[in-house]
């Protein structure tokens, strides 16, 4: 099948991601990814509001009886959160519960904090933690086991005008060769989950939210599986969707393949409309004025003129070797 061929099917699209993806079922996987992000990023009315002050305590009280829910112990130990890279960010477990709590504000009430929701986002999170075994652990995962992989994937953050962390992604710019020859699946997998971490932890992205706005520079089907393996993309995918407390209030794509928009749609039946409604593939390089609020562009990022020199999260944790 031609993969860019814009007569491409959705039966022919499908039947070559089985083809490509090793074995996992992707469509399986992300109506399982975005069900959970509805049940977990849904308000309930019998979800527990606190104010700002309390709401860290009555999450702990939770926590607590969650535990003492669970009567066989390795399984309690999740709760304990062992693979968590916290205190590799200099923060403690409390930051990270305060991320979760930051995520679960009340819309209407920026002071009240859904506590329930919280904590049904961080059991998430334990659970995919507990899931990865010792991938994050055997090394410890530091700014420095995952910095050549970083390198290799050429990420930039920004700020934009509302005060949103803007998180760049452009394929183009990727060593294709180096990502496949010196570096296993598994690195992959650490330094996109540092980084996310990274950006879990940035004060404006939980303060303001978060942009993602990524250059997929036409990549075909097969290339895109053997970069990334198709059960490590669809793990990573279930971290930042449904998983961590990152408000992603909108992801913009340029240089869309013809695959990944028929595949689009095809998990978009799963998706919730507001999540539909913040995936927007442009078509064309003069519409990244649609993108609201950006006034810092990265450097070769794609087929515009950006002026942006250095990264946030590249400053704040390789600053040194800048």
């Amino acid at each position: 099948m031609a993969i860019h061929d814009a007569t491409e099917s959705t039966s022919s699209v499908v039947s070559e991601l089985k083809k490509s993806s090793d074995g996992t079922n992707l469509i399986k996987e992300y109506k399982d990814i975005f069900s959970k992000e509805k049940s977990s990023g849904s308000d309930l009315k019998t979800d527990k509001i606190a104010d700002e002050a309390a709401a860290l305590s009555l999450l702990k009280v939770f926590i607590e009886e969650k535990k003492k829910s669970i009567a066989d112990e390795k399984k309690k130990k999740k709760w304990d959160f062992p693979s968590s890279p916290h205190a590799h960010f200099g923060k403690t477990l409390d930051d990270t519960y305060m991320a979760f709590l930051c995520w679960a504000r009340v819309k209407e009430d920026k002071s009240s904090v859904n506590v329930s929701k919280a904590l049904r986002r961080l059991e998430s999170y334990a659970d995919w933690l507990h899931d990865t075994g010792t991938d994050l652990t055997e090394p410890a995962l530091t700014s420095e086991s995952v910095k050549k992989a970083l390198e290799a994937w050429v990420f930039d953050t920004t700020l934009d005008s509302q005060g949103r962390l803007v998180w760049w992604c452009d394929m183009g710019r990727i060593n294709i060769k180096q990502v496949k020859a010196d570096f296993t699946p598994e690195d992959h997998l650490r330094a996109f989950v540092w980084y996310i971490h990274a950006l879990m932890y940035n004060d404006s992205a939980q303060k303001n939210g978060m942009v993602f706005v990524q250059n997929i520079n036409k990549i075909g089907m097969v290339q895109c599986f053997t970069l990334m393996p198709a059960k490590i993309a669809t793990k990573l995918d279930r971290l930042t969707i449904g998983v961590l407390p990152i408000k992603m209030q909108c992801m913009y794509m340029f240089e869309s393949p013809t695959w990944i928009n028929v595949f689009m749609k095809v998990i978009g039946m799963f998706m919730s409309k507001k999540m539909k409604s913040r995936m927007i593939i442009l078509k064309d390089w003069n519409e990244i004025d649609k993108i609201g609020g950006l006034e810092a562009i990265p450097k070769g990022f794609g087929k515009v003129n950006g002026t942006m020199d250095g990264s946030i999260i590249e400053k704040k944790y390789f600053a040194e070797e800048i």
